[in-house]
């Protein structure tokens, strides 16, 4: 036996399901008319009554004894969509929970109950971020140690995904995010150099090496002329000690 699904009952087919689809990119994926089943396995019943054999008067729209739980990478992306629809009925506003979890609740039309949270993975990154070991992670977030070591685990892989060929760190950038993806992800052609940087090309199209640090004649010309006029020299000097350094460290390519 297995679980199958959580069945909604809702008063108009077309307005929860606009809710859905609007506020959560569901699609649907089982049309049976009365029945929706959504992309999440959730699944939107009209005329319940009729279907379970009994009053519609007993049906209860706003029981306040279950919630919908969803987590999200882009907690700060749903509260955007959020102050686009003022007409979503809130429990409550934003709220960070004893675990360090940024969370909100909201209810559909019917007045189910939803709650909408970053994902705890994402919380412990945060924790890793300010320097905190596993250990103190689990302990901040109340999560068992053999879970946040896994989470760490990701943490440290997705920092050296992001040092690109050259060991600059892209997830310190500024633009990293909604605008760039990353050197690697768009394969050095960033949106300030469409036509491809010429330290990934050369690395990657002409010498296939994974990065700069198997070629080892970096700091190459190539790096000079490619220099971040905000530097001055010693600045600049420094941040291509930096880059090698970074390479090293993070064995990239290995």
């Amino acid at each position: 036996m297995r679980y199958s699904c959580t069945l909604l009952a809702v008063r108009d087919m077309d307005r929860a399901l606009s809710f859905y689809q609007t506020m959560f990119r569901q699609e649907v994926v089982c049309d049976l008319g009365w029945n929706k089943t959504l992309s999440c396995g959730l699944a939107l019943q009209e005329h319940f009554d009729r279907i379970a054999g009994f009053p519609e008067s007993a049906i209860s729209f706003r029981p306040h004894d279950m919630e919908l739980y969803f987590e999200t990478e882009d907690f700060d992306g749903f509260l955007r969509l959020m102050e686009e629809h003022p007409e979503v009925e809130r429990l409550h506003e934003v709220q960070t929970f004893p675990w360090k979890q940024r969370g909100i609740r909201i209810f559909d039309p019917d007045g189910h109950l939803i709650e909408v949270s970053e994902s705890m993975e994402t919380v412990a990154f945060r924790e890793f971020d300010s320097g905190k070991t596993v250990e103190e992670t689990a302990e901040a977030i109340q999560h068992p140690v053999e879970v946040v070591r896994q989470w760490h685990r990701h943490y440290e892989e997705g920092k050296q995904a992001q040092i690109s060929v050259c060991g600059s760190d892209c997830s310190a950038c500024a633009c990293f995010g909604a605008l760039c993806k990353g050197c690697n992800a768009h394969e050095g052609k960033v949106f300030h150099s469409p036509d491809g940087c010429p330290i990934h090309r050369c690395v990657r199209d002409e010498k296939h090496l994974h990065d700069c640090g198997k070629c080892g004649q970096a700091p190459c010309g190539i790096w000079r002329k490619t220099r971040d006029p905000k530097f001055t020299d010693a600045e600049f000097e420094q941040n291509m000690a930096e880059r090698l350094g970074r390479l090293k460290e993070n064995g990239a390519g290995e």
